[in-house]
């Protein structure tokens, strides 16, 4: 296996790993709306946390995001060295 091969094999494991972490993110939000609209008794604490555990989630998607764009081009600049 050359090196680009195995950097976008590494950029798609991380594609993959980002579109389950939106899914998750999508849940826990409309958990939280979900339980707001039935009314039920949700403390500030819980919300609070569950806002921070969102953020938290879109940062690591955001870097992992921007580790995956970096892959790709070294994988793309290994394939441009290879074919020269």
């Amino acid at each position: 296996m050359t090196v680009s091969n195995a950097l976008f094999t590494e950029a798609q494991v991380i594609k993959e790993t980002n579109s389950a972490l939106e899914d998750i993110q999508e849940t826990l939000a409309f958990t939280l709306v979900d339980s707001l609209k039935d009314g039920d008794h949700v403390t500030t604490p819980t919300v609070i946390n569950m806002l921070k555990d969102l953020e938290d989630m879109q940062l690591k998607y955001y870097d992992r995001l921007e580790e995956n764009e970096k892959l790709e081009r070294q994988a793309q600049l290994g394939d441009e060295e290879v074919e020269v």
